[in-house]
């Protein structure tokens, strides 16, 4: 990833977090932010490579933006009830979400042709069950 991509997904992703911090009290309220945010990222790099908009993959990044705000919102109503925790996990989960968009965005465009497969729920929860049963033996 060049510097000016990695500042961009930098930036966006601080600011998603600070947005979703805040506005935590109101569980979904901050989609209505990050949202955008995450959208003006994947543009913004896909501009930057001087690629047209019609080279990202935007069915993954459709799904990598919606399905992190799924994560957003579901922690949101559960550890949302607990004051401070929901608030540092709304943030944290909408920095993640949107630096994965951000570095996956730039390898989709490293090969147009073939961008590499979004992140699954399924990859999440094999990748959890690993650490856990590595630990088991």
């Amino acid at each position: 990833m060049k510097l000016g991509a990695r500042l961009t997904t930098h930036a966006l992703s601080a600011g998603a977090a600070g947005i979703s911090f805040v506005a935590q009290p109101l569980p979904g309220s901050d989609q209505l932010f990050v949202i955008p945010i995450q959208y003006l990222l994947a543009a913004s790099l896909v501009k930057e490579r001087g690629a047209p908009l019609s080279k990202a993959a935007w069915s993954q990044v459709h799904q990598i933006i919606w399905g992190g705000g799924a994560l957003r919102l579901m922690l949101g109503l559960t550890l949302g009830l607990i004051p401070l925790a929901g608030a540092v996990t709304n943030a944290i989960t909408a920095f993640v979400t949107t630096q994965y968009l951000g570095y996956y965005v730039d390898r989709a465009l490293d090969s147009p042709d073939k961008p590499p497969s979004a992140l699954s729920i399924q990859d999440v929860l094999d990748a959890v069950t690993s650490l856990f049963t590595a630990r088991a033996r």
